[in-house]
This record gives C-alpha cells, structure tokens and sequence, in this order.
C-alpha cells in the first residue's frame, strides 16, 4: 500500500531551511577552528538544490529527526540521501567501491580508506549533528554513544574507523577543546595512528 503523498507547507519550508542553516553554521565553525575553512564553506550546500531540499521540506517533521527517514517510511528509500551522499565526500558511503577481486562475490562492495580531510569534517558533522538534535541535553559523550550504537552496520574502511573512534574517545573522555587541538595540529598535519 502505498503512503499519501506529504504536502509542503510554509511552516515545513521554514522549518527545515532553519534546520539544515544552523547545522551548516556548526558544521563550518567547527571546520575553521581545526583549519578547514574551505570545506567548513561548502559543507553540504547540496541540500538546498532541489532533489534535497525540496524532500526535506516535504518530510520535515521536528528539526530534531532527519527528514530522509520520513522518505525512506514513505518510499522504501531516499531519493535525497542517494543524491546527498554521491555529491559530499565527508559520508562513509561516498567511499565505498566494487572490488575486481572480492573476498566474498556475494559482497563486491568494499570501503575504501578515508583522506583525513575528509574524515575531520566527518567528525565536524557527526558533532554538530548530535549538538542539532540534542539541543540543550546535548553532552560531548553523544557522538561517540551514537557512533558505538551503529558501528555494526557502518561499511567503513578499518583504518578510517579506527581513526574517527580514536578521535571520538578523545572528546568523550578529555573534551571539545582537546579534540580540536589533536585534529588541527595532529591529526591534519600526519600524525600517526595506530594500524590494527
């Protein structure tokens, strides 16, 4: 059966154009104070061209719930989150790709490693994300509950894992500040990090 199609309203376009802004805003603030000013500029513009935002605008619900689910509920899929991830590199699923050789020819996709670049504003994102939809109970310990809770079903390269837990334990246990000291002056400029 399938779900009415949900009408956008003004109060939804509002809604979600606050919505994607302020996280946007976080996201690049985030970015500049580790050195990442251009990507901090043009993180996810993708979601005001219209095969984002006009979904989002449709299946705009609270601010405090991604709009993609409500398509997703509705159409088994979303057609927005398909467009997003293809265009953003900072997404687990941009980097992933077909093996000539898999381990397992059932499962010819395989992750491919990170740049660090990219997996820095990932964490920017992944940040401003929970601040977003935490608000006011938002603490530093949510990215990396969120991260452990759906790390079974991430198709994410070990290294690149391995790397993004390491910097989210940092917040949790030692706090914003830190963590943005170790990526900036760090992390971005080489430092190595444990294989295996």
């Amino acid at each position: 059966m399938k779900v009415a199609k949900k009408l956008i309203t003004w109060r939804k376009i509002k809604g979600h154009f606050e919505t994607i802004t302020a996280h946007k805003v976080l996201v690049m603030r985030h970015c500049f104070r580790i050195g990442l000013y251009r990507q901090g500029l043009m993180h996810d513009l993708s979601k005001y061209m219209p095969a984002e935002f006009l979904m989002g605008c449709q299946y705009f619900e609270d601010g405090k719930s991604s709009p993609n689910n409500g398509e997703r509920k509705a159409n088994g899929y979303s057609q927005a989150w398909m467009h997003h991830k293809g265009r953003n590199r900072h997404h687990l699923e941009y980097w992933q790709d077909y093996v000539l050789q898999p381990k397992d020819p059932k499962h010819p996709m395989e992750p491919v490693q990170m740049p660090r670049r990219y997996v820095a504003e990932m964490l920017m994102d992944r940040i401003s994300a929970s601040k977003n939809y935490n608000r006011e109970q938002y603490t530093r310990h949510d990215p990396l509950t969120y991260y452990e809770h759906g790390k079974a079903q991430y198709l994410l390269h070990p290294q690149t894992a391995r790397e993004l837990h390491g910097m989210l334990r940092i917040l949790d246990q030692r706090g914003e500040k830190a963590l943005m000291h170790f990526v900036k002056d760090k992390y971005l400029k080489g430092y190595p990090i444990r294989k295996g």
